[in-house]
């Protein structure tokens, strides 16, 4: 076979490749929760756990708002948290849940948080707990199964 012509078969296991590829993506940045009407009830539950587990720790600080979101973003838009955008009315609900934080700073949070997350052993183990312990709420609420 020539150079040219095996080009073909370059050309057609980089197409299966994409496929494979396309799938997993779709699979990966499928979100678990549609409703961001939740989000306020989420961030109540959220407060909740952080209360419970370490009194030391201001529910309302940055550190904390920034595990809320990266949570939030996880169970409605897990493909933002890749650089993805960020779908309609999750920005608005957290505008709600956090009055005094501008938009941009959300933004910036979200552009954040995943580094966070990749960099930092206990921040990563926080959300993890408290991942675990909304989902547990979320299936107690139906709202899940």
């Amino acid at each position: 076979m020539t150079k040219e012509f095996s080009s073909i078969m370059e050309l057609k296991a980089i197409c299966e490749q994409k496929s494979r590829l396309l799938e997993r993506e779709r699979e990966l940045s499928s979100a678990l929760l549609q409703d961001t009407s939740l989000i306020p009830e989420i961030y109540s539950w959220f407060k909740d756990i952080v209360a419970e587990t370490d009194h030391s720790q201001n529910p309302d600080g940055v550190m904390q708002r920034k595990k809320f979101l990266f949570i939030v973003l996880f169970l409605y838009a897990p493909s933002s948290l890749a650089g993805g955008r960020l779908p309609n009315g999750i920005r608005a609900e957290l505008a709600y849940v956090f009055p005094d934080v501008s938009p941009c700073v959300i933004s910036n949070n979200i552009v954040d948080v995943s580094f966070i997350y990749q960099q930092y052993k206990d921040f990563r183990q926080d959300i993890e707990f408290i991942y675990n312990q909304v989902l547990k709420r979320l299936k107690i609420t139906g709202v899940i199964k």
